[in-house]
Formats: structure tokens, sequence, C-alpha cells
């Protein structure tokens, strides 16, 4: 993260709408002191890894990246990986 906090913010009259917003770390205290007052729920939102499984050929199509299979040498980085392209 580059210095801002992430914010998920509901609001509550007749419906309810889900806002996500981006905070510069200096503001973030605040901006959540306003919306509380104003009677908004704050929810910081989860960072959660992919529990999804790879497929067998995505698998084994990373797997074979690494060991440079196909490649002139294994990926190390992606960026190195860009840049040989």
């Amino acid at each position: 993260m580059n210095g801002n906090y992430f914010w998920e913010v509901k609001f509550l009259y007749l419906f309810m709408e889900t806002l996500i917003i981006n905070i510069p770390e200096k503001k973030s205290a605040l901006v959540k002191q306003l919306l509380k007052e104003l009677g908004v729920t704050i929810k910081k939102a989860e960072t959660r890894k992919s529990s999804k499984k790879l497929n067998a050929l995505t698998a084994k199509t990373i797997d074979d990246a690494h060991k440079g299979i196909g490649l002139d040498k294994p990926i190390e980085t992606v960026e190195g990986f860009i840049k040989s392209l």
C-alpha cells in the first residue's frame, strides 16, 4: 500500500450503499471521525488469499515457467520476465 487506508463505508437511509474509498494516511482519523458523526458504519476491508485451486494446466504452466522450460532461463521476477519479452 502507498500510505493509504482502504475503508468500506456504508450509508443507511432507505437503502444500504457500499462505498470503498481511499483515504490518505494523514487524513484518515479526521475522515473516520466525520463519518462516525454522520452515523456511517466503517468496516475495514479484509485482505484474503484466494482459496481457488489452480487447474492442472495452469499449475503446470506456472511450474514450467519457474523452471525455465520453454524459455531461455527460469522466471525469477515478473519485471525481469516482462523485460525479456
